[in-house]
Formats: C-alpha cells, sequence, structure tokens
C-alpha cells in the first residue's frame, strides 16, 4: 500500500467529496446545493470531515458528528458517512479511517461510538464493521422525510 495521508477536510475539497458521495450512491446530487451543504458541516462545531489521500488523490471520507447524550451521560460519535473509491478499497483505507474515528472517541471520552449502515452495502455483506471491532445491536431506525422531500423538491 503506498502511504496515507489523513487530514480534515476543507471548503476546497467539495468537488472530492461530491464525487465520493457520487461513488457512493447518490448521483442526483446537485452540485450548488452539494457545496452548500458541505460548508454547513464543515462550519459545524460538533462535526468533522476528514479525507485519506493515497497515490495523490482522495481515497476516502469519513463524517462525524460528536454530541452529548443524556441517556448515556456522555458523548456520542457518529460514523455519518464512510466511503472508499472502488480503487481504493481492499488496501487498508477504510481501516484507517475507523481508526481514525476510534482515536477521535477516546479523545472526547465517548461513551460509544457508532453507526448506522444499511445490510445490502457491499461493506456489510462482507463484514467490514464487525471485522474492525464493531458489534451489530438490536435498533430500528426511523425516518420522516418532509414533503418537500418526498417530492423530491
Amino acid at each position: 500500500m503506498n502511504e496515507l495521508a489523513l487530514r480534515k477536510a476543507t471548503s476546497s475539497d467539495v468537488a472530492s467529496a461530491r464525487a465520493l458521495a457520487r461513488e457512493f450512491g447518490y448521483v442526483e446530487l446537485d452540485e450548488l446545493v452539494f457545496a452548500q451543504t458541505f460548508r454547513a458541516v464543515l462550519d459545524d462545531p460538533s462535526q468533522q470531515v476528514w479525507l485519506a489521500e493515497q497515490k495523490g488523490s482522495i481515497a476516502g471520507l469519513m463524517s462525524l458528528t460528536i454530541k452529548p447524550q443524556i441517556r448515556l451521560a456522555g458523548f456520542v460519535v457518529t460514523i455519518d458517512e464512510l466511503v472508499v473509491t472502488e480503487a481504493s478499497r481492499g488496501e487498508g483505507v477504510g481501516t484507517k479511517l475507523l481508526d481514525l474515528a476510534n482515536t477521535e472517541a477516546l479523545r472526547v471520552r465517548a461513551r460509544r461510538l457508532e453507526l448506522h449502515t444499511a445490510r445490502g452495502r457491499p461493506s456489510y455483506e462482507r463484514g467490514f464493521y464487525v471485522k474492525n471491532g464493531f458489534t451489530e445491536v438490536d435498533s430500528a431506525v426511523m425516518r420522516w422525510n418532509a414533503p418537500a422531500l418526498r417530492s423530491g423538491g
């Protein structure tokens, strides 16, 4: 594996982040709206966006949210997005990003590090998260989509 560098994203990384989101399956993302949202995430002190650089290009992205949670009487760190380019899969990029998430959780003395993923995703089917120390819990994700989101507008 070539040298892998992890760094916090900046607003100049918006095109790379959008390309990764598209590779993750989100192909209908409006460029302007994506850029505004990316900047909002970068500006939010409770969130972090990390990039993995390898072979002179962006190989992966991970976004984290760090927030206090009443029922845990402490912080929870959530991995909101984790994507590795197809060309870089199997080279340890995802594992390095998860290691970084663990480091951040330890740094803030989080009570929990968690993520949600779809069971149909290849990473789930490969057991990637279990191999990296995560356990699946009995949980349900409930969503409410605003009317504007339902109509696509």
